[in-house]
């Protein structure tokens, strides 16, 4: 059975998420926390990032632009 590239992009994208909501299994990188106070959208306006579980730290990312919605 063939799939799409439609398809495919869904299924990596998917897989992305998996992979990131179950990082005590996969070791990968996870949102562990946020810095107040929150934009209009309730978008912090940092987030911790810990590299892996068990790290003992972790990196401070800064929202460099508001949220912004497709214009149709």
């Amino acid at each position: 059975m063939e799939i799409s590239d439609k398809e495919y992009e869904r299924l990596k994208r998917l897989e992305k998420i998996v992979t990131h909501a179950l990082a005590e299994k996969t070791g990968a990188f996870f949102i562990c926390g946020e810095v107040q106070p929150k934009d209009e959208m309730g978008l912090p306006e940092k987030i911790l990032v810990c590299p892996s579980i068990g790290s003992d730290g972790f990196a401070i990312y800064t929202k460099t632009s508001n949220y912004s919605s497709p214009s149709y």
